[in-house]
C-alpha cells in the first residue's frame, strides 16, 4: 500500500514469517518503525534493570542491609522472614531480568517479574496499621513498581525476535497442533 500525500509518502509494509510479524511503516527519509525491534528492545532494557535490581539485592544482602529495608515495610509476616523473602525476590529479579535480557524464557520471565512487581507494590502500600491506602514508612514511590508492573505485563505479550530463541529456533522445534507443544513454545518463548 502507498499513498502519496503532500509530499510524504507513507508505505506499510507487512512481512510475515514463521515466529514473528513485522509492520513498518515509513517516510520518504528512510526513517521506519519496527514494533517487533522497538519491543526486543524495550525487553532487553527492562531485562537489564531488573537483573541491576536483582544484583542490588544481593549486594545488600551481603552487606546487611537487606534486613532494615524487608522490615521497613511494617508488614509481620515480612519482618518475621525477611531472609526468606529477601532471599526470593533476588532469586526472582536475577532470574527473570537475566532472561528477558537474553531472549530465552522471556513470557514466564515476564510473568515472573510482574508478579514479584505486583507484590512488592501491594506490600509498599501496606501501612504499618494493615491499611491498604497508606504509604509504610521508607517506601516512597509505590507508582513505580506498578508502572514496571504494568510493563513486563506487555512483554508477555511481546514478539520474541532479537533473543537466544529466536536466534537458534528453538520454538519451531516444538509442533504447535499439540498442547504440550503449544505449551513449550510458549515457555520458550
Amino acid at each position: 500500500m502507498a499513498g502519496e500525500m503532500g509530499g510524504i509518502r507513507d508505505v506499510a509494509i507487512a512481512k510475515r514469517s514463521e515466529t514473528t510479524t513485522e509492520v513498518s511503516v515509513g517516510h520518504e527519509g528512510g526513517f521506519g518503525f519496527n514494533s517487533t525491534k522497538v519491543l526486543s528492545a524495550a525487553r532487553m532494557l527492562f531485562g537489564a534493570i531488573f537483573l541491576f535490581d536483582g544484583i542490588l539485592k544481593w549486594a545488600l544482602l551481603s552487606s546487611g542491609q537487606l534486613q532494615g529495608i524487608v522490615q521497613g515495610y511494617g508488614v509481620d509476616v515480612l519482618s518475621n522472614n525477611w531472609l526468606l523473602f529477601g532471599v526470593l525476590v533476588a532469586v526472582g529479579e536475577t532470574a527473570a531480568g537475566s532472561a528477558l535480557l537474553i531472549g530465552l524464557f522471556q513470557r514466564p520471565a515476564a510473568i515472573a517479574a510482574a508478579t514479584i512487581m505486583m507484590f512488592i507494590w501491594g506490600f509498599g502500600n501496606l501501612s504499618a496499621t494493615g491499611n491498604y491506602w497508606g504509604i509504610s514508612s521508607g517506601y516512597t514511590d509505590p507508582g513505580g513498581d506498578l508502572m514496571l508492573a504494568l510493563i513486563f505485563g506487555v512483554l508477555i505479550f511481546a514478539p520474541t525476535a532479537y533473543g537466544l530463541a529466536s536466534r537458534f529456533h528453538l520454538r519451531e522445534r516444538f509442533s504447535a497442533t499439540t498442547w504440550t507443544g503449544k505449551i513449550a513454545r510458549f515457555v520458550i518463548g
